[in-house]
């Protein structure tokens, strides 16, 4: 797996989602970006544990910035 190239998309998929309200739309676009993003590069462990980590990292940001 080429790590640099993965870690530069999850890093634009999480620069594309984090300044979002975190509304539904968003939260079910994102799931299914990342799922897209994981499944491109095999969906191994290490793949889907990471993706799974910057999705609840979005989340737990969406939900701060209700809480302000």
């Amino acid at each position: 797996m080429n790590y640099f190239k993965f870690f530069t998309e999850v890093w634009r998929f999480f620069k594309k989602y984090y300044n979002r309200p975190g509304k539904e739309q968003d939260y079910t676009e994102s799931v299914q970006e990342c799922s897209q993003l994981a499944k491109s590069f095999g969906n191994g462990d290490f793949v889907d544990r990471v993706c799974m980590a910057v999705l609840e990292e979005l989340e737990r940001c969406w939900k701060g910035r209700e809480e302000e």
